[in-house]
This record gives C-alpha cells, structure tokens and sequence, in this order.
C-alpha cells in the first residue's frame, strides 16, 4: 500500500489572478471569495484536498496589493502574505495569460526569492485563464512562458484553467510528487479548516462586493454576531462595518433594497453550506470611522 503524503501549498499572485477560484475548484466547495473586485481575501484560508493517501493543505493569499498603503489594515495583509510563503512546501505563483512579465511582476516574484524571508519552498508559476485565450485579443501565452523560462527560477511552469478544470489533475499530481510528509494533519472530512462564523461573514461580504462599486472592498468588514440553531432553523445576525455615512447609505441603497438583494444572495448560499437547513439572516450596517487603523477590529479579520 502507497504510504500518505501531505503538505502545504501556498498560492499568492496579484489580485484578480484566479487564487481563490483554484482553491473552490480543487476542494470543490465555496470555501475562499471569489469576484472580479479586489483585494477580496483578507485571510489565509485553508481549504483541505484529501483523496485516497494524499491530503494537501492549500493556503489562500491576500493579493499583493497593486499600490502602497499605510493603514494598519494594509499592514497587516502584507504581513499576512510573508507569513504564508513561510514554512511551507510548494509555492503556486499565478499569473494571467495576458500578463507581461514586468517590473511589478518581477519584484513580486524577487519577494519568492528574498533570502529575508527565509523561503526555500518548490515554486511553481501557474499561467492561470486560458480558458479566455479564444476570445482574448492580447494572447501573450508564449511570450510569457518564454520570458518565465528565462528567470530559471521557477521549478515548473504549468497552464491552467480553474473554471474549465484544465490541467487541474495534472497539477495535484506535480504537488504529490514533491510532497514528502507522511501523517493527515486533518481529519480526511475536514475541507475548510474554518469555522462557520467566519465563512458566514465571508459569504456577506462577498455579496457586498458583486453589488457595490470597487471603492467598497478595502472599506468594508463583516462580522458574524449571532450564530444559534433552533429547532426549526438557523438564526444568523451580523454586522456590515463601513468607515463613513456615505458608504452605509450605498450598502443600504434606496428604500433598503440593496440590502435586501444582498441578503437574499448570501440565505441561498448559506442554505446550501448548512445543509439545506432555513436560514434567518438578519443584516445591520453599521459605521466606525477608520476602521482601518484600529487594531480591536483587525484582528477579528
């Protein structure tokens, strides 16, 4: 019989690059946010493959962030993103297909090589959406793997599509070969290694940002209040924290509607995570001024 294999694998690229949509696919199950906003993921969430003798712990990135800022929220996303790179096996580094391989790019990737940060990991470079290469007009497929090639510093160079499923398979077999741990480090039904409080807020605030506009992702947070399983259903409260009036009116929007579009979207999700059970959920917007810059609220993020 084939001894287990385990490990960690990172996934970091910029935002918008397809992380989390890699990790919903492999698990198969909506565990990290997935939107065209960005700056959606704030945590390292962990979703959990295991099949047969293999688990792989798969740890989602915040993006690194296009501009440099200087809230404690900013702060503390980039401190977030060494800490993943650190420690684990394999490093998946995702760029689009259409993607040149420039300055910004590279000095993301020297961060993968900083002796600083102590990584020593396999790196893999992902060339991610090439499902949309059809209908794409800047196809820079072959120019981005040569130029790719030319660092010698990535250990493989796979393309992928996460929504297509390409090269999927493909790619856990490479992640088996270079995992060398030999214990589950979770149960084999356990595909989150999140808990329920934290994947309701998750679901909100990923409706909150398909029906606003891209100001909202970095000044919104969500916090699940109340949790409680009744006989008949599930009571959920939780608080959408914006840093200003006008974003509260936003989140709102006109007679409540908007809110109540983004309560509905996050039920229906939510019924499906709980099994189908019924699902009160009850919304409340609230404002803190700088939430940003106020460490009581980021450390609950």
């Amino acid at each position: 019989m084939e001894e287990k294999k385990s490990g960690f694998v990172t996934i970091v690229g910029k935002t918008n690059s397809g992380k989390s949509t890699l990790i919903n696919t492999i698990i198969d199950q909506k565990i990290a946010i997935a939107t065209h906003r960005k700056n959606t993921t704030r945590n390292q969430i962990r979703g959990i493959y295991t099949k047969d003798n293999l688990q792989i712990v798969f740890i989602d990135t915040p993006g690194f962030l296009n501009k440099d800022k200087n809230t404690k929220l900013d702060i503390e996303m980039k401190k977030r993103i060494i800490q993943s790179l650190s420690g684990v096996d394999i490093i998946l580094f995702l760029i689009p297909f259409w993607e040149k391989l420039d300055k910004d790019y590279l000095e993301k990737i020297s961060l993968l090589n900083s002796k600083k940060n102590q990584i020593s990991s396999k790196k893999y470079c992902l060339i991610s959406k090439i499902d949309l290469i059809k209908k794409s007009k800047n196809n820079n497929l072959y120019e981005l793997v040569q130029s790719i090639s030319q660092l010698d510093f990535f250990d493989k160079i796979i393309p992928i599509s996460s929504l297509k499923g390409y090269n999927i398979d493909l790619l856990l077999d490479e992640i088996k070969k270079d995992l060398t741990d030999n214990i589950f480090y979770y149960d084999s039904k356990d595909q989150t290694g999140i808990n329920d409080e934290f994947y309701i807020s998750e679901i909100i605030r990923e409706k909150v940002l398909l029906f606003l506009n891209n100001e909202v992702p970095h000044n919104i947070f969500v916090k699940t209040i109340t949790l409680e399983r009744k006989k008949d259903l599930i009571l959920i409260e939780a608080e959408i924290i914006v840093n200003r009036d006008s974003l509260k009116k936003i989140v709102i929007g006109r007679n409540g509607q908007k809110l109540k579009q983004i309560g509905e979207k996050a039920r229906k999700n939510l019924e499906k995570y709980f099994k189908n059970e019924k699902i009160y959920l009850n919304l409340i917007v609230k404002v803190k001024k700088n939430w940003q810059n106020k460490e009581s609220i980021i450390k609950d993020i």
